[in-house]
């Protein structure tokens, strides 16, 4: 997704900023640490459900709301290097499902 895109928002291939912060120390521990942006009311259990359900010891996931550093509603995976791996504007996950069942199948 290009910067226009994203509104400015990071894109798969950036480092994980540092906002809010303390936002990296909270997604050091081990393995993938999904990021959802906007308000918590978007991002209920049942949505995340078929892109949670078989990783639950892989991913962790952070429901920012108010705390997220981009202005729009958005989700992205960050690899335990620190980096994200999947960014997408908006609340429909089929595109992470998609790449997590390419590269971390369940």
């Amino acid at each position: 997704m290009s910067e226009a895109e994203t509104g400015g928002g990071p894109k798969a291939g950036d480092r994980l900023p540092d906002l809010p912060r303390g936002l990296q120390s909270r997604t050091t521990g081990p393995g993938y640490h999904l990021l959802l942006g906007g308000p918590p009311h978007l991002w209920p259990d049942e949505r995340l459900a078929p892109v949670t359900r078989g990783r639950e010891n892989l991913l962790t996931v952070h429901r920012l709301g108010a705390q997220s550093p981009w202005p729009h509603v958005s989700h992205g995976l960050v690899r335990p290097d620190g980096y994200f791996g999947y960014v997408a504007r908006g609340a429909q996950v089929e595109g992470l499902r998609a790449h997590l069942d390419r590269w971390y199948p369940t």
